[in-house]
């Protein structure tokens, strides 16, 4: 497939896309968090006591953008830091009890919302769906993969 087609797919796709999942999904949000609060908190929640540069590489932002991120979520009891025990001048980043009680709230309510539109698609296209979404979770992965051997660098060293 030429690029221009797949970047006429991509281009086609974006509007029901943000309708039907974005615009819901951002609507969900609560408590004066942003897309990029709730995927740090996520990430941490999914790899705890990372630093501050491993998070900003890991979400594609820069240091000085996640230090404005981080102090928001730590005003608003998500985040909270921690020196490193083997190393007093690292500083760790932990979720909160709060973070995790918002977490476990929003995706209940996310569930709801995204059982509703799957449950609306037929059978066939419940499936294709679920295909694609497979598919372009593992392209993306491979993409994560391969920018983190290029910059040399792993969130897991």
């Amino acid at each position: 497939m030429q690029t221009k087609d797949m970047q006429d797919m991509l281009l086609s796709i974006m509007p029901p896309w943000y309708c039907y999942i974005a615009k819901p999904f951002k609507a969900l949000l609560a408590e004066g968090v942003s897309l990029n609060m709730y995927y740090c908190i996520r990430i941490l929640g999914e790899c705890p006591n990372m630093t501050m540069s491993e998070l900003a590489r890991c979400t594609h932002t820069s240091k000085q953008q996640m230090t404005k991120i981080v102090d928001r979520m730590i005003a608003r009891g998500f985040v909270e830091r921690a020196s490193d025990p083997d190393d007093r001048r690292i500083i760790r980043l932990q979720i909160t009890d709060h973070a995790q009680e918002y977490i476990d709230r929003f995706l209940s309510q996310d569930a709801v919302y995204y059982r509703t539109f799957f449950e609306s698609m037929p059978e066939d296209d419940r499936t294709e769906f679920c295909r694609a979404l497979e598919s372009i979770r593992r392209v993306f992965m491979h993409l994560n993969e391969k920018n983190t051997q290029t910059e040399g660098e792993s969130i897991h060293d």
